[in-house]
C-alpha cells in the first residue's frame, strides 16, 4: 500500500463583494505522455476572483468603461506520495518535482469575456481580452477594461453582468535524467484547462428624466400664438426648480424662451407656455422646437436634460386673415 502524506491547507472559496462566483471547473484533458517516474501527486488549483474597481453606479444613457481587477486566490491543498524514491538521483528528482508542482495554483493564458442577459439595458462593446498569467496570491498586472453602453430608457436599479474566465494550469510534472551530483535534470510538464464565471453587480442611479407628451396651440404664418408643451417626469427622482428653455429656429421665433415649472415629481406632468411668432413666409407645415430642462436634484446639484424635440404646426393664412390681419 502506498504511504500517503497529505497536508490539507485552507480550501474555503470566499465570495468577493462584487458578486457571487463559481469554483473552478476542470475540463477533462487526458495525460498525453508518461516518460518518467512520478513521485508525487499534488492537489489544488487556481481560483480567480473579480472585483469592480471604482464606483459601480452609473447614469442611464452613458457609455462607460468598467474596470475589473482580477486576483488569484488559488490554494495548494496537499500532495500524496505516488512512488518512493530509491537512491541519490531519484531522491534529488523527487525533491525537484515537489518544488515545481507548487505552480499548480498559477493561472496561465487567461481569457476574460463579459456578457449580459437577453433583456439587459447594457450592451458590452468590448471583445474578449487576453489577460496573461497570474500567480497565486497576486493580482493581474492591470485591470480589465470593458466598454459598456447603457440604454437611455434603462430603469434605476441593480443589474447583473457575467464575467467568464478560461485559463490553463500546470496539472503535473515529472522529472527525467536527474543527476544528483551535477544537480541537473529535465522535466516533462502537462497542463489542464479550467473555467470560471462570476456575477458582477452594477447599478443605475435614480434620476429625473423627461419627455414631451403633448403640444397644443394655434400658429399661422405671419402671426403669433400661445403654444403649450406638456412635459412628463418619466424618471424615479423629483426635479426641483425646473426651467424649461426652448430654442426655436427660423421661420418661428420667440422673445420669451423660458418657462418656470417649479418642482416636478416622478410620474407627474407640467405645462410650459410660450408666445411663438411665425414669419410671414413660413410655409404651412410642422416645425420642430428643441427644449432643454434645467433643474436641481434633491441633493441640490444642477443638471440639464437631454434635448427634447417638440412639433409645432404652422397653418396657412386664410382669406380674411390676409385681408384684415386677423390672427
Amino acid at each position: 500500500m502506498k504511504k500517503v502524506i497529505v497536508f490539507f491547507l485552507l480550501a474555503v472559496m470566499i465570495s468577493g463583494a462584487a458578486g457571487a462566483y463559481n469554483t473552478p471547473s476542470t475540463y477533462n484533458v487526458p495525460q498525453s505522455f508518461d516518460f518518467a517516474k512520478n513521485y508525487y501527486n499534488s492537489y489544488g488549483s487556481p481560483d480567480l476572483n473579480a472585483t469592480i474597481t471604482g464606483s459601480n453606479e452609473f447614469e442611464r444613457g452613458q457609455t462607460i468603461t468598467l474596470n475589473i481587477d482580477l486576483m488569484n486566490r488559488g490554494k495548494f491543498l496537499g500532495f500524496e506520495i505516488d512512488r518512493t524514491p530509491s537512491g541519490a538521483d531519484e531522491t534529488y528528482a523527487a525533491k525537484t518535482e515537489v518544488k515545481l508542482e507548487g505552480k499548480i495554483v498559477d493561472a496561465q493564458g487567461i481569457v476574460a469575456s463579459l456578457s449580459t442577459g437577453y433583456d439587459s439595458p447594457f450592451e458590452v462593446k468590448s471583445p474578449a481580452q487576453q489577460v496573461g498569467s497570474i500567480r497565486s496570491g497576486q493580482n493581474a498586472p492591470a485591470p480589465l477594461k470593458f466598454d459598456i453602453k447603457i440604454d437611455k430608457k434603462a430603469k434605476a436599479g441593480e443589474y447583473d453582468l457575467r464575467l467568464d474566465l478560461t485559463y490553463d494550469y500546470q496539472k503535473n510534472v515529472q522529472i527525467i535524467d536527474a543527476n544528483a551530483s551535477l544537480e541537473t535534470y529535465d522535466a516533462n510538464y502537462w497542463y489542464g484547462m479550467m473555467s470560471q464565471n462570476q456575477t458582477l453587480k452594477i447599478k443605475i442611479k435614480k434620476q429625473a428624466d423627461f419627455e414631451i407628451t403633448n403640444t397644443t396651440g394655434n400658429l399661422s404664418s405671419g402671426g403669433e400664438g400661445i403654444i403649450e408643451l406638456t412635459i412628463k417626469n418619466t424618471g424615479e427622482e423629483e426635479a426641483r426648480n425646473v426651467i424649461a428653455i426652448i430654442n426655436p429656429s427660423d421661420p418661428i421665433s420667440t422673445t420669451d424662451d423660458e418657462a418656470f415649472l417649479y418642482n416636478v415629481e416622478p410620474g407627474t406632468v407640467a405645462v410650459a407656455r410660450y408666445r411663438i411668432n411665425a414669419d410671414s413666409k413660413a410655409a404651412p407645415k410642422t416645425y420642430r422646437i428643441d427644449m432643454v430642462l434645467r433643474y436641481e436634484t434633491p441633493e441640490g446639484d444642477i443638471r440639464y436634460s437631454s434635448i427634447l424635440p417638440a412639433p409645432v404646426e404652422v397653418k396657412g393664412t386664410g382669406f380674411f386673415q390676409r385681408l384684415f390681419g386677423w390672427i
